[in-house]
Order: structure tokens, then sequence, then C-alpha cells
């Protein structure tokens, strides 16, 4: 398909579109959508909303955001991002993403981060391995129960990225000259094992000390809601063990790979420099 077209909307016209395409990308509940004068509000205060149009001027995705200040630094906070189901896998989020970054740049940023779904496996691909972020926060269930037909299910839990905007590795990421890394032998802290044809967690390994390690989940968590809701709840309460074991002994995920066929896929994650492997 021909590239759509990336600009910023800022009328409540335009923004109106970002409601509907909130109920046909999440099928939320009308009480779930961000309004429109929510979005307004955010525009006027320094944030942006970026829409990606056909040649038609039909809205296939966007991406939306506001500034904001931690630890007494500024950044970018990305609070949402979706693409019209029948158009995903058509490098509109990508592009999205791209024009998100360079209007952080613009507004004199370097950091930028957002949350997602540490077991939505072409999430983490696209987050960590397409865009060059990384992660080393974890929060258990988020946002409380959420009933939209993508979440609901499971705690909602979620990675915070980091995706620092003048990195080198993100350059090269946005500019398709990075050169994947191979992980060809990772210890598991989790590892997912192959029971007919369904992926199962094993008991986590929490006694590595390796500067590298990797954590698998399923990639097909959705399909595993509907047909075994009790290996995916299995699923959510080892990653999370592991995940926020492993962060805070100073393990960063840097990295997912997997092929999109396969029952699992694996993060990568890397002991940071200087930080000890006890506690």
């Amino acid at each position: 398909m021909t590239a759509p077209n990336i600009r910023r909307i800022t009328d409540a016209g335009g923004l109106r579109g970002i409601e509907d395409l909130q109920r046909d990308v999440w099928g939320m509940r009308d009480r779930e959508i961000v309004p429109v004068h929510q979005l307004l509000a955010a525009v006027a205060a320094g944030g942006n909303v970026l829409g990606a149009f056909d040649h038609t001027g039909a809205l296939l995705g966007f991406c939306y955001g506001w500034v904001g200040m931690r630890a007494g630094k500024l950044f970018f906070y990305s609070h949402m991002a979706g693409v019209r189901p029948g158009f995903q896998n058509h490098h509109i989020g990508f592009l999205l993403k791209g024009a998100q970054r360079q209007a952080a740049l613009d507004q004199g940023l370097d950091w930028m981060m957002w949350t997602f779904d540490p077991l939505q496996s072409l999430n983490a691909a696209f987050n960590l391995r397409k865009l060059g972020a990384t992660a080393h926060r974890y929060y258990a269930d988020y946002y409380g129960e959420m009933p939209d037909e993508i979440n609901r299910g499971l705690p909602s839990d979620r990675l915070e990225v980091d995706w620092w905007l003048r990195d080198p590795r993100v350059d090269a990421a946005l500019t398709e000259t990075a050169v994947p890394r191979s992980w060809p032998t990772v210890p598991p802290a989790l590892r997912g094992i192959t029971r007919g044809k369904i992926v199962m967690p094993e008991a986590p390994a929490l006694d590595l000390a390796g500067p590298v390690i990797r954590i698998d989940i399923p990639t097909a968590i959705g399909e595993l809601k509907t047909t075994h809701p009790d290996i995916a709840l299995a699923w959510r309460r080892a990653s999370r063990q592991v995940f926020v074991h492993y962060f805070h002994r100073g393990y960063r995920a840097i990295d997912f790979v997997g092929p999109q066929s396969a029952a699992a896929g694996s993060y990568i994650l890397e002991r940071q420099a200087g930080e000890g492997a006890s506690g």
C-alpha cells in the first residue's frame, strides 16, 4: 500500500475520529475511551495527537501523548498508539513512532516512555527490537481490571519502556540500518515447554547470575486466554515473578527474539554495568 500521510490532529472534528478508532482497535466500551475534550486539553498543554491517513483521508492509525516529568527530568509520555484492524503489519505503527520521536525532539526532549503488556509478543518485538527501546520497570496490575477485548481476562501488568531518542541504537533502528543481534546460548530464567499444542511455563530459575538471561513468553497469549485461561494466568504470574526479581538485581530488557510462528519468543535481559548479582 502507499505510505500513509502522518500529520498532527488538533481540531475537535479530527479528534472525534480518534474516539472511533479506539473502539475499532481495542473493542473499548464508551466509558473506557479517551474523549475528545481530554485529547484537546493534552494538545493545548504541550502534548500531541498524530494520525496516519491514506490517500482518501481515511484515518488508519494514531498515537497520542504529552510532556511529563520524572525525577526532575522532562520526557514525552506516549499513552496510546493503535492501527486499524486490517492495516496492521503495514509499517504504519513504525512510521507513527518515528513521527512521534521527531515531534519530541523538536520540543527539545530526548526521552520517551510508554507501557505495554509484557505477554504481548508482537508489541515486545516491535518496542525492543524494531524501535530499540529498553525496559527495567515492571508494574503489577497497573490499570486494574480492563474490560476491553484485548486486555480482559488477565491482571493488567505492564512493562514501562525507555526510548532514548538520541541514542545511536534508536537512530539505527528507525533508519532500518541496525544489524539484528543473535543470542545463541542464553540461559532461561523462564522457559516455555510445549505439551501437545500448548506452551506452558516451567518453574522460574531465580538463581542466575550471568551477564545475559532470557525470559520466554507465549506468542499467542490472546488465544491462550480463550482456550486455557488457567495457563494464561500461570504465564502472567510466572513472568511477573521473573521480571520483578531480575529487574531488582540490575537487569534490563534490551531485545526480543523468536519467529512469530513459534510457540514462544524470548526477552533478552542484560545485567547493567556496575550492578551486582545478589539481592
